[in-house]
């Protein structure tokens, strides 16, 4: 947290400064304030190496959600190397291809693309988050994870119901560069999809009324504490 901090007060001060410089300018621009040679090179190794381990998480991130959905339909717990070589080079080639597709502009996009993609994540965060706090307090059958036919079963319909819900809702409200709602406009161009997305009454109001199997104590793989 501290360093991401630093980084964009850094960041903020630069653009101050610089003004209408900055902008499609950024890297050359911060590179060319260093003072000498050997300044320029230090500069520079920064920005990649953030680079490159913001894109190491990234690729991470990416493989543990392709894991834990294939292990969830196969019903396995363990991936093998080759795998996860494919699943990582795949995700991080895929990636490479859409920022050069679209580095012409590729900081409006990706502002867009954020934005939008904000519309997913805010009923996904509600469901768990109320899940977590409301009902299940990590009272998890971990096992049962990996298992289509255990305790958590294939599909939880009602949650994915009220999730597609919390998206279409949002559909309206969005004010994106590449997607704008019917209604931004009535809204002088104030997007409030996230508002519109909290599905949080409806799947706690449905939840609490379904009979559900928690477990009473947190559940793990046999031979760990």
């Amino acid at each position: 947290m501290i360093g991401a901090q630093a980084a964009m007060v850094f960041g903020v001060f630069a653009a101050a400064l610089a003004g209408d410089a900055l902008a499609h300018h950024e890297v050359a621009y911060i590179v060319g304030l260093g003072a000498s040679g050997g300044i320029a090179a230090l500069l520079y190794f920064s920005i990649a190496f953030g680079k490159l381990t913001v894109t190491t998480l990234n690729a991470y991130g990416s493989f543990m959600s392709m894991a834990t959905i294939v292990s969830a339909f196969r019903g396995k717990q363990a991936i093998s190397t080759r795998h996860r070589l494919v699943y990582i080079i795949g995700m991080v080639g895929l990636s490479t291809l859409v920022a050069l597709a679209g580095r012409h502009a590729f900081l409006k996009e990706f502002t867009a693309f954020i934005l939008f993609l904000l519309a997913f994540f805010t009923p996904w965060s509600t469901i768990n988050l109320v899940d977590y706090y409301c009902f299940t307090r990590s009272r998890y059958d971990v096992p049962a994870l990996s298992n289509p036919d255990g305790r958590y079963g294939r599909w939880n319909g009602k949650a994915i119901v009220i999730y597609v819900l919390g998206v279409l809702v949002q559909m309206p409200f969005i004010s994106t560069h590449f997607y704008t709602g019917p209604f931004v406009d009535a809204l002088d161009g104030t997007d409030i999809s996230w508002i519109i997305g909290l599905v949080v009454p409806i799947y706690y109001m449905v939840m609490r009324r379904s009979s559900r199997d928690i477990p009473a104590r947190l559940i793990l793989p046999t031979g760990q504490e």
